[in-house]
Formats: C-alpha cells, structure tokens, sequence
C-alpha cells in the first residue's frame, strides 16, 4: 500500500501545471488538488459556480494576477498517516541588517502621515530573505507536514502555479467562509502580542489601549462593509485565541446573504480589510505602495477551497514563505498596524514574532 507522504509526493510532482495542498482549522485530513491554473484579474464574477482553489493578490495586476486551480484531480490523506514528527534542521542566513533600514525608513514615512491626520491606521509590511546552503535540499512538502502538526487551528496551505511560484501559509485569520446550509462567516482578527503573557491570569492576556484600537478598527470596518449583503446578522464578544505562540483579539461574524449572487462584490467589499490595509483603505494603500520597498504580491491576498464539497474557506494569506524555483532562496512577510502611538522598535519585533510561525518549522521541535 502506498504510504501517504508518497500519494501526495506525487500529485505534487506530477503537477506540472498547479497544485495545492492545504489542512483546514481542526480538519482530520490533508487535500491535494492539482490542474491546469486559469487567470484573472479578480474573484470570479460567477463565485457560486466556481469550483478549485482559489489564490489572490493583495494588489491584482497583470503580473500578479488571481489564479484558480480546478480539481481535476483531488486525493486526500488522514491527517494520522501523517508522520507526526519532523526533525527538520534546514540552515540558512538572512538579511535582517540591510531589512532594518529599509523598515525604519517605511516606518518614519507612515509615522508621518498619521501624525498629519492623512490616515489613521496603515499595516506595514517587511520581508525576510533567507538563504539556504548549496549542499542543502529544501522540501517544501516536510515543512508543510510539520507546519500541519504544528499549527492544527491554523490555515496551512502549499501551492504552486505558473503565475503565483511557491508559496507556504500558515494563517489564523479567515476572509470568509460558507458553512451549509446557508450560513457564511468571517472575522476581525487584530492586536498581537505572546501566548505566554496572557497564562499568569488563565491565558486571558492583558491588551493594551493600541491593540484594543487596532482591533475596533478592523470589526467597525467589517460590521460597516457587511451590512448591505448580511441578513440576521450575529456578532460574538471579542476574545482572544491563539496563533501559534502569538495571540490576537478576534470577532466572529456569522450571518446568511440577501443573495448569494453577491458573493464576488462581497468579497471585493472586504477585501482588504484594515488588518492588512489600513484606515481609511484608500490612503493607506496609497501609502503603502509608496512606503514598502517591494511589492506584497500574493502576501495579505487570500487564498483557500472555493465550494468544495458544497463548501468554501478563503483565508487571508499571512504567516507566509515565498520559495524560489531554484530551492535556495525563500522570503517571508509580516506587518503590524501601525497607529499614532506606535514605536518602530515595537512593531519591529511584532513583525519578527510573527516570523517565528515559518522559522520555527526549520528547527527540530526540541530547540
């Protein structure tokens, strides 16, 4: 009997056009979909009859433009084939020096323009690249079975198509959902700060007046831009979870559609939220284009199965791992909402905490 890892080794080998794998929050099982990639240049205007995975931009433009997998072909493997442990040890060195001056300069530029009242709020992005040996072998499908055993209430997705390259997602924050029989979903998902500070008082964690803002922000913005699609609209308190050794606040909104014809306009109505973007969107993804070095391409997009199995799980795309094709280069992403009362060194380490989601998986577990 073929072994698990080799099923999906193989699909992810054969797929000479596009392939996704991908492990959904508390899923007891891994699905691999590959096909030939169509392009666009946003959500399918026809959402309710589209089928495969779907990956966005943050920005879509010609040379990123939104890709759809179709399931021409789909296996899935339980999670308990999975090899639970992997001792992984990739080395690799960085330029985290050379980023931090080009983040300090973003930073300042954004600091600016919300001391002036041009915005109040601008999530500012940075990158990682690392470099990993000649003589080493990078297997991005061993860093997605870790990842999946590591971060089982997370999004982990692997995927690869001719526009996109490789890209590796852990995410906690979902864009939106639809749940049969009619129920849809989604999420304000802001502030962060380590699991660990929350445990001395039952892991109810202390938030600071800037997260709680940021967080306000975000549920504000997704209540305003829900209301013309959203019927017997529920919203839960905010609470905090956790992502990994991170936690956020986070809002639950659950409601079924006036017409679920309305999807891809609903979709393009939070898309982006002020967790990736900013407030209000339009300055700050202004700024952001003028600020950030390099462009976010398939960071802060989302991506995820659209109507599989009567379902759809579109996540934004954060805790992410850009891979060349040459297996020697990877680059990470993360941001943080930046407010008036923000300091560069604080959203710096933000940022290098969030980071830990990927490096942590190229560490063995015990160190």
């Amino acid at each position: 009997m073929q072994h698990a890892t080799d099923i999906l080794q193989s699909v992810w080998d054969d797929a000479s056009a596009a392939c996704a794998l991908y492990h959904l929050p508390g899923s007891e099982e891994v699905v691999a979909i590959s096909g030939t990639a169509a392009e666009s240049n946003g959500f399918p205007t026809d959402a309710m009859r589209t089928r495969g995975f779907l990956i966005a931009p943050f920005f879509s433009d010609t040379s990123t433009p939104t890709v759809l997998i179709p399931p021409q072909s789909i296996v899935s493997v339980r999670m308990e084939e999975l090899p639970a442990e992997h001792e992984l040890a990739v080395p690799y060195t960085t330029d985290e020096t050379e980023q931090r001056t080009v983040y300090d300069s973003a930073f300042q530029k954004i600091s600016d323009a919300l001391r002036k009242g041009v915005v109040r709020k601008v999530v500012l992005s940075r990158r990682l690249c690392l470099k990993f040996p000649e003589e080493t072998s990078v297997n991005p499908l061993e860093i997605f079975y870790k990842a999946c055993h590591a971060y089982p209430r997370a999004f982990v997705a692997l995927w690869h198509t001719p526009s996109s390259g490789m890209w590796l997602v852990c995410t906690p924050e979902c864009l939106l959902e639809h749940r049969p029989p009619g129920l849809w979903h989604t999420m304000a998902l802001a502030g962060t700060m380590t699991w660990e500070a929350g445990a001395p008082a039952g892991r109810r964690a202390y938030w600071s007046h800037k997260d709680q803002q940021e967080q306000k922000y975000v549920a504000d913005y997704i209540r305003q831009r829900l209301a013309p699609f959203a019927l017997q609209l529920e919203v839960s308190p905010t609470y905090p979870i956790r992502a990994g050794a991170l936690a956020h606040l986070r809002t639950d909104f659950t409601f079924t559609m006036q017409c679920e014809q309305d999807l891809s306009a609903l979709v393009d109505a939070l898309h982006p939220t002020p967790a990736v973007c900013g407030i209000p969107t339009d300055k700050a993804t202004q700024l952001i284009r003028q600020a950030e070095a390099t462009p976010r391409r398939y960071y802060a997009g989302y991506s995820g199965p659209l109507n599989m199995d009567g379902r759809s799980h579109l996540y934004v795309t954060l805790r992410c791992a850009h891979f060349e094709p040459d297996g020697k280069t990877a680059t990470l992403f993360a941001g943080g909402g930046i407010l008036r009362e923000s300091t560069c060194g604080t959203e710096w380490m933000e940022t290098s905490r969030k980071m830990e989601t990927i490096l942590s998986l190229l560490r063995p577990t015990n160190t």
